[in-house]
């Protein structure tokens, strides 16, 4: 595994060479250390996966709506509403066309996306142009981990990449249910 800090020059680009390589970074946001790839590694999901010893659908962080705006099954109404939820960090859950995004991180026809308000993750994803992968670092059941030196320890052999933001440890994302008409906070 490659540890490299934030503040280094060259962070940005490692972090979207590792996307394009399709390595597992464990990486910083505004909530906590989520772990991903690209949205399309599906070998990189299924060791996400192992890693978190877990088989279940799995969120994508954005740079922009615009990005899968037109992927999702919503009227005009619905999608400015998702829209502005998306404004505070808040995770959507919605319908999306089958097959216009990577169906094996979807359930039930339905995929999950943020945009984060980590201006270093920004960043990455406004260079990046594509959505990736977004979970917490840790094994399913129990606490995330907040510091790289816990990420290291027990993750260390199994991800490629880890951004060293120090220390994060914030309120998890709200998410939002869209279902037809209907809008519901799950968290």
């Amino acid at each position: 595994m490659k540890r490299i800090k934030i503040d280094d020059p060259n962070s940005l680009e490692i972090f979207v060479k590792a996307l394009r390589n399709n390595q597992i970074i464990a990486y910083p946001t505004d909530t906590i250390y989520g772990l991903g790839t690209d949205i399309n590694n599906n070998k990189g999901i299924d060791r996400i996966n192992l890693i978190k010893m877990r088989k279940q659908p799995m969120s994508i962080a954005l740079g922009s709506f615009d990005i899968i705006k037109n992927k999702i099954n919503a009227d005009e109404s619905m999608l400015l509403k998702i829209e502005e939820i998306l404004k505070d960090g808040s995770t959507c859950i919605a319908p999306y066309n089958p097959g216009s995004l990577n169906d094996k991180i979807a359930k039930d026809g339905k995929i999950g996306f943020r945009i984060p308000k980590h201006n270093y993750l920004k960043s990455v994803l406004r260079l990046y142009q594509k959505p990736i992968t977004t979970t917490s670092v840790n094994k399913t059941g129990s606490v995330p981990l907040y510091t790289p030196n816990e990420i290291e320890e027990k993750f260390g052999d199994k991800i490629d990449l880890l951004i060293d933001d120090g220390k994060i440890k914030n309120y998890p994302s709200k998410i939002f249910m869209f279902d037809g008409d209907e809008v519901k906070q799950v968290r």
